[in-house]
């Protein structure tokens, strides 16, 4: 038997205690987190569509120098294209793909190849 399932009723006012705490708490942080991530990810569509010039100018020199941008044009086709998806499509390592997207960089061996091109 499980603990403290012979009387259930007992928690009906914890629980909805519970439920109410988290509402007025929900209710009070959500609509600040909401409008914060919704900034973050307004200046990031808009440096996208600037490093792109509007998305007419996808190419690999774009993405070395702005590697972040990978995930918001992964979101601006229809329908968005997972990342496993982009890896399969792309045939590249995984490592590149979420390496681009989470810290906003190239792989090591990437790195050094467009060190060597650039002057």
């Amino acid at each position: 038997m499980a603990a403290n399932n012979d009387s259930p009723r007992r928690w009906n006012a914890d629980v909805a205690a519970s439920v109410d705490f988290y509402n007025r708490w929900f209710l009070d942080a959500a609509p600040a987190t909401f409008r914060a991530m919704r900034a973050d990810a307004q200046q990031t569509v808009r440096a996208a569509l600037a490093a792109t010039d509007n998305l007419r100018r996808i190419a690999a020199a774009v993405l070395t120098d702005e590697p972040a941008i990978i995930s918001t044009l992964r979101m601006a086709t229809a329908p968005p294209i997972a990342v496993d998806r982009l890896i399969g499509l792309a045939q590249v390592p995984g490592a590149m793909v979420k390496r681009m997207e989470k810290d906003d960089a190239l792989p090591n061996s990437a790195e050094r190849r467009r060190a060597e091109r650039e002057p």
